[in-house]
């Protein structure tokens, strides 16, 4: 699928964001001009988590591989998957691991995945640039039991599977290992993204973006949300910058151990000229 990546504000219907690192609340997809990742060649719903990174346009991304068989850092997916998997096997836990949520197909073909450990979630710049806004997005694997909790459904009230029309009744898991929480107001819930800048090894800045808010956002502290599509997160106020790294931060935490899958999209990286 070639399609043009332009400019697109969802109108209606779909939740109020409130992201205290975007200056307009826009749903978007890139434009051609972007760091968009179409570049790499993908098969039809696929993923590809690369040995020792990539490289997008003029920015370069970290990979780990770990020893235990999982990586951090970033690979790269255009997968969309947008429901509980039928199986708790690892292929089926990887279709949401490696998939963006959004409430219609997604429009934006490849992207970036990031998963967050230590401080291997990062991309370089050769020459130090003023990154104008990322597109960033929840996994499927965050997305679902951040709404819906670690199980859906039981056996009195067995449930639809979310978005599948005509799907069984049955009991959903997210299969995240050590359980997870439905975020919820009552709890004052969420999910974040922490984005620092540093130039020649000197820190220039750190920005904050909700990817679910349940009344805590301080900048709209009455507002409740879970971001179901790409977002744009203005990272301007970190100047020019030749390094960003990525932390995520959650309030669903165990013995000082985050729960909430540490998965976040990203698209649409725009460098100011």
């Amino acid at each position: 699928m070639n399609m043009k990546k332009s400019i697109y504000t969802l109108m209606g219907g779909l939740l109020l964001l409130a992201a205290s690192c975007a200056d307009k609340h826009d749903l978007l997809v890139p434009e051609t001009n972007d760091i968009t990742f179409n570049e790499l060649k993908l098969n039809d719903f696929s993923f590809v988590v690369p040995d020792a990174g990539f490289k997008s346009g003029i920015v370069n991304f970290n990979t780990k591989k770990n020893t235990d068989g999982s990586f951090s850092g970033f690979a790269y997916s255009n997968r969309n998957n947008r429901s509980f998997t039928w199986t708790n096997t690892q292929a089926a836990i990887d279709t949401n691991r490696f998939s963006v949520f959004t409430a219609k197909y997604n429009r934006t073909e490849a992207f970036a995945v990031a998963s967050v450990k230590d401080d291997d979630a990062f991309f370089t710049l050769n020459t130090p640039s003023v990154i104008e806004h990322i597109l960033v997005a929840n996994t499927t694997y965050g997305y679902l039991p951040m709404k819906y909790g670690d199980v859906y459904g039981t056996v009195a009230v067995p449930e639809v599977n979310p978005n599948i029309k005509g799907a069984p009744k049955g009991i959903w898991y997210a299969n995240v290992p050590g359980g997870v929480k439905k975020m919820v107001d009552a709890n004052k819930d969420y999910f974040k993204i922490i984005a620092i800048g540093y130039k020649g090894g000197v820190q220039t800045g750190t920005k904050e973006f909700f990817l679910c808010s349940m009344t805590y956002d301080p900048l709209h502290p009455t507002q409740s949300y879970l971001l179901n599509d790409w977002y744009k997160c203005d990272l301007t106020s970190l100047g020019q910058v030749d390094k960003v790294v990525f932390h995520l931060a959650s309030s669903d935490n165990v013995a000082g151990v985050m729960r909430t899958p540490s998965y976040f999209c990203m698209d649409g990286i725009r460098i100011k000229n």
